[in-house]
């Protein structure tokens, strides 16, 4: 086993599959990256995916995330992706940061989660890993924690979606990035060529499965900021609200 460290890195270029229109990286890329390197550190310090799901039944979920973007990495760059934790307790930050081969930042985020019993469904309230001990870097990507959003109100329905094979994981649950690409298919194209989005805000609230329909809505607060939420339709529940924060193309490539 390799020994714990309270850093991880790994180096990734950007895919075809990764990327827009634009021939830059997609938002939902960006969170499969975060996802896929929490999940390689999370095996590093004794909380691997496999293990908790096969062995205890259990669970990493992602709860809320927050990423601003100072620049989108393109089409065939390389990137660094880092990742570390803050001491664990009932819940667990973890922070992310991407950066350039040369070392400059281009998206930083930080992020809450807990560990769920996949059979009850229930959040395990206790702390449960203590990370071997390690001094963890204390720096922070954003300078804090994700904070709460406040209930959506008066939002306009922008469509709906009935919650398919491919929109879930194996929690059997829609995955957290898939809920990116819903967000992002609430604006439309011609927004997108317009605009970019310079910060993301994602709030997981309540799971949804196959066959469910999710009913996404959004309501504009001007200012360069929509709200957006989604809640099923077969029971109002909420299940997940976002703040998204635009900023104006000065240039199309």
């Amino acid at each position: 086993m390799t020994a714990p460290i309270p850093l991880y890195t790994m180096k990734r270029s950007v895919t075809d599959s990764d990327t827009d229109f634009s021939r830059r990286q997609k938002l939902s890329s960006v969170f499969g990256m975060f996802q896929d390197i929490a999940a390689l550190h999370a095996s590093n310090l004794g909380a691997d995916v496999n293990w908790l799901r096969d062995d205890l039944g259990l669970a990493w979920i992602l709860m809320r995330i927050r990423v601003e973007i100072a620049s989108y990495p393109k089409r065939a760059q390389n990137v660094i992706v880092e990742t570390w934790p803050q001491e664990p307790r009932a819940l667990y930050d973890r922070d992310y940061m991407i950066k350039d081969a040369d070392g400059n930042a281009l998206i930083r985020a930080a992020s809450t989660w807990v560990i769920m019993n996949l059979d009850t469904r229930e959040i395990k309230r206790d702390k449960f890993l203590d990370y071997y001990g390690l001094e963890m870097k204390k720096e922070r990507a954003l300078g804090e924690s994700v904070g709460r959003l406040k209930p959506l109100k008066d939002a306009e329905i922008a469509y709906e979606k009935e919650i398919k094979f491919s929109d879930v994981d194996y929690n059997n649950h829609v995955n957290n990035a898939r809920y990116v690409d819903f967000i992002m298919d609430v604006f439309s194209v011609d927004e997108h060529r317009a605009h970019e989005i310079g910060a993301i805000e994602v709030h997981y609230n309540n799971e949804i499965g196959l066959g469910d329909v999710l009913q996404l809505r959004r309501k504009n607060e001007g200012n360069g900021t929509d709200y957006i939420d989604g809640v099923r339709k077969e029971d109002g529940a909420s299940v997940f609200n976002a703040l998204v924060e635009w900023r104006i193309l000065t240039n199309e490539e």
